[in-house]
């Protein structure tokens, strides 16, 4: 029995091999045309690696063209996420440079080209100052209305960054808008770091990024001279003789649109007892709301006819 299994297996054992061979041949070509291998180019994203301590990297390239190749069932497979292209600055110091790109992805790709293959860096170190706030007031507060003071939480602001743009700022402005208030206000007053040229710099942090302005407002006061009259009360029947007030004017202070409806102050109502023909006394003065006078009483005489 096994003398005819071996003599079966070596009958025409050259033809076999062939067979064999040209299966194996044919099973690759097959799936070689099933799943070529191809060409495809990736936009990845830049990042920069090992980045020294206390310091930044500045670039402008943004976004590496990565050229691979791998079954084209790779490239269903995986997409943009699974490329990485990157600088590594392992081992350099504050400076200018030309670093190469270096690249990762799955395996099965090869690396066919990358573009560009080399980009410019500067390494700068981030350095902290120390400079005043400048407010810029638009705008007016009502007629009749002034700013007298602006109270900011906070007069310095530090900035944070790299070095060549913390020198480059200037000046560290915020807007403050009166839009027509007429009461002392507060407000949340963001704060943008600005160059000579007045244009905003980016890549600063500005700390702290918000201020809060009160802006004291008060109204424009005015003055004018008025008339004391006396509010004196008669008993019935009997009639007053005559009345005399000292001073007979006083100056009374206020905001403009008050003090100009306002024509004369009077006395409290003064009254006689049945009994009383006289009256002379400190009489206190009826002021209105929000004006102030520079006396609060005046003498009053007064006697009833006979």
């Amino acid at each position: 029995m096994l003398e005819q299994i071996k003599n079966a297996f070596q009958r025409n054992l050259v033809k076999k091999i062939v067979a064999l061979i040209l299966s194996i041949a044919l099973w690759f070509f097959v799936m070689g045309s099933q799943d070529p291998t191809i060409n495809g180019t990736y936009e990845v994203p830049l990042s920069i690696a090992n980045v020294p301590p206390k310091c930044t990297a500045i670039y402008d390239e943004r976004d590496i063209q990565v050229k691979l190749s791998a079954p084209r069932s790779y490239f269903v497979d995986y997409g943009t996420n699974n490329i990485r292209a990157f600088a590594n600055m392992a081992g350099y110091e504050a400076g200018e440079y030309e670093v190469p790109i270096e690249t990762s992805f799955p395996k099965g790709f090869e690396l066919e080209s990358v573009y560009p293959a080399k980009i410019k860096v500067k390494i700068d170190p981030i350095i902290e100052r120390q400079i005043p706030v400048e407010l810029i007031v638009s705008g007016s507060p009502m007629q009749g209305s002034r700013v007298t003071d602006l109270e900011k939480s906070s007069d310095n602001l530090t900035l944070i960054g790299a070095k060549s743009a913390v020198e480059n700022v200037k000046r560290v402005i915020g807007y403050v808008s009166l839009n027509g208030n007429s009461e002392t206000f507060e407000l949340p007053v963001p704060m943008t770091a600005i160059n000579e040229d007045g244009r905003e710099i980016h890549g600063v942090r500005v700390a702290p990024s918000v201020i809060t302005v009160t802006v004291n407002i008060e109204r424009k006061m005015v003055t004018k001279i008025v008339p004391v009259i006396i509010d004196v009360k008669p008993p019935t029947g009997r009639e007053i003789n005559k009345a005399k007030v000292m001073p007979e004017v006083v100056e009374i202070t206020g905001v403009e649109e008050v003090i100009e409806y306002i024509d004369s102050v009077k006395t409290v109502p003064i009254s006689f007892a049945e009994d009383e023909k006289n009256f002379s006394g400190e009489v206190e003065l009826m002021i209105p709301e929000g004006v102030t006078v520079n006396v609060e009483t005046v003498e009053v005489t007064a006697d009833l006819k006979e």
